[in-house]
């Protein structure tokens, strides 16, 4: 492990390697052509960007969970345990968001049980 020396000090060091190291850190001046063309080149390459879909995925993670896993989720959501055969793209925003709290609630309850275990 290395160890300090006083020769290793900012103050025994050449000003000028400071200062450029200084200068290298200062931020771009506002209106700078160079970094305006940068950005815009950035800008227009994550406009072109496509977003996965996911709903594929997430509709067989609804299908493919246990029934009784579906039916106790609805129950705590506030909505009708009788809706556990339909697809997850047919509740509305609002009704997923319960879902998503309710689920949220139960795995926080069930980790402070695993914790008091």
């Amino acid at each position: 492990m290395r160890c300090a020396r006083i020769k290793d000090h900012a103050s025994f060091r050449p000003v000028t390697e400071l200062l450029r190291e200084r200068a290298a850190q200062a931020p771009t001046p506002p209106g700078d052509e160079a970094a305006n063309a940068e950005l815009q080149k950035a800008l227009a390459m994550l406009s072109k960007r496509q977003r996965p879909n996911h709903q594929t995925a997430v509709a067989y993670s609804w299908a493919a969970t246990a029934k009784p896993v579906r039916r106790h989720i609805l129950a705590l959501a506030g909505l009708s345990p009788d809706r556990w055969e339909s697809p997850i793209h047919s509740f509305t925003e609002a009704e997923r968001l319960a879902m998503r709290h309710a689920v949220l609630r139960a795995i926080t309850t069930y980790e402070r049980v695993l914790n008091a275990v």
